[in-house]
C-alpha cells in the first residue's frame, strides 16, 4: 500500500489531496477510512473512490482524499491505514509517512497590537441594503390574527355590541339632559315661541334617535296621538 500528497508544500485551510492505493489477494477484503476518521492534523473534506481492478488474482483500489489544514506547524505529516477484516477482528496496515511543508504567508504574528497601529480603514459612508419582507411570517402572524378576531366575536360579539350600544345610549342622553335643560332654563327665563319650538326640535331628534319615528316631521297633534297610542298599548301589556 501506498499514501501520498499531491503537493509538497501547503497553506492555511487550502485544500490538498491525498492518495492511498492498496493492492491485495482479491479473496481478502479490505476497508479505507471515512469521513470519521481521524485524519489530524488534517480535517476531512471529501473523497472520491475508485472502481475495484482485479487480475491475476490480485485486486487494486485507490481513494483520493481532500483535506485541509488549519494548524501553523512548519512540518506537517500523515499516514493512513487500511483495515483488513477477518472472521474475529480486523488487522491494521498503515502507509508510510508523507510530509508536507506549511506556507506562511505571515512572517511574524504580533502577540499584540496597539489599537492605533492596527491597518484598519474607516469607512461611514452608508451602505443601503434592500429590506426582505418575510411573507410567511407575515402569512401566519395575519392568520392567527384573524382567527383570534373571529373566536372572539363569535363568542363574545354580542356582548361587544350590546357595551358599545349601551355606552352610546348613555352618551346621547347625557348630551339631551344638558342642552335640553339649558333650553328649558332659557324658557323660563324669557319665554318666546322660537325657544319653545328649539326646545321642541331637541326633545324631536332624541326620541327620533330612540325609535324608527320620523317625530321631527310631527306635528304636536301627530306627537300627542302617537303618545297617546303608545300609553294604550302599555296599559293593554301590563
Amino acid at each position: 500500500m501506498k499514501g501520498h500528497f499531491n503537493t509538497d508544500t501547503v497553506k492555511l485551510g487550502q485544500p490538498i489531496q491525498y492518495y492511498l492505493t492498496a493492492r491485495y489477494g482479491s479473496t481478502q477484503q479490505i476497508l479505507f477510512p471515512d469521513s470519521t476518521f481521524s485524519f489530524a492534523p488534517f480535517e476531512f473534506q471529501k473523497k472520491i473512490f475508485f472502481t475495484t481492478q482485479t487480475a491475476n488474482n490480485i485486486s487494486y483500489d485507490s481513494v483520493i482524499y481532500t483535506l485541509s489544514t488549519f494548524e501553523i506547524d512548519s512540518l506537517q505529516w500523515l499516514a493512513l491505514p487500511i483495515f483488513q477484516t477477518q472472521q474475529k477482528d480486523c488487522v491494521t496496515f498503515y502507509s508510510q509517512a508523507d510530509t508536507v511543508f506549511f506556507k506562511q504567508l505571515v512572517s511574524t504574528v504580533p502577540d499584540s497590537l496597539a489599537i492605533n497601529q492596527l491597518p484598519l480603514k474607516t469607512n461611514t459612508a452608508y451602505n443601503p441594503v434592500s429590506w426582505l419582507l418575510n411573507y410567511p411570517i407575515l402569512l401566519i402572524v395575519g392568520g392567527s390574527l384573524l382567527l383570534i378576531i373571529l373566536l372572539i366575536w363569535i363568542f363574545f360579539g354580542k356582548k361587544i355590541k350590546r357595551y358599545y350600544t349601551v355606552k352610546r345610549l348613555t352618551r346621547s342622553h347625557a348630551t339631551f339632559l344638558d342642552r335640553f335643560e339649558i333650553s328649558l332654563e332659557e324658557l323660563k327665563t324669557s319665554f318666546s315661541p322660537e325657544l319653545a319650538e328649539t326646545s321642541m326640535t331637541i326633545w324631536k331628534k332624541y326620541m327620533e334617535e330612540l325609535s324608527t319615528k320620523p317625530y321631527t316631521k310631527y306635528t304636536s297633534r301627530e306627537i300627542l296621538e302617537v303618545e297617546k297610542r303608545v300609553s294604550h298599548f302599555i296599559q293593554s301589556i301590563v
